[in-house]
């Protein structure tokens, strides 16, 4: 092992070998085709109010119109539930926090 690998550049703790080793781009498609998939199944709730701030165009209005088809299909299907456990949740522990609550 050279001096160089034993003694990296920067601070963290990930090993030297393991930083000089990488992803190949079709890992990296699945891994971001992966995660919109997770979130346009559990996080559907959001996304018309994102979709609010692109402009006022004929696209961005047919796009909203399915984002909206979208996010009632995953509500009738029950896949919103975790959003909503996790909103109220949220809600609870900031509650306490506000209103002092100390039982």
């Amino acid at each position: 092992m050279t001096r160089s690998e034993r003694a990296p550049l920067v601070t963290d703790a990930i090993p030297p070998l393991l930083r000089r080793r990488g992803i190949t781009q079709r890992q990296l498609l699945v891994a971001v085709l992966t995660g919109a998939l997770v979130l346009a199944l559990f996080a559907s709730h959001d996304t018309p109010v994102w979709t609010e701030h692109l402009g006022d165009s004929p696209f961005v209005h047919r796009l909203y119109g399915a984002i909206v088809s979208w996010n009632d299909a995953m509500e009738r299907a029950g896949l919103d539930r975790p959003h909503k456990i996790l909103r109220d949740a949220t809600v609870r522990v900031l509650n306490l926090q506000w209103n002092g609550d100390n039982n």
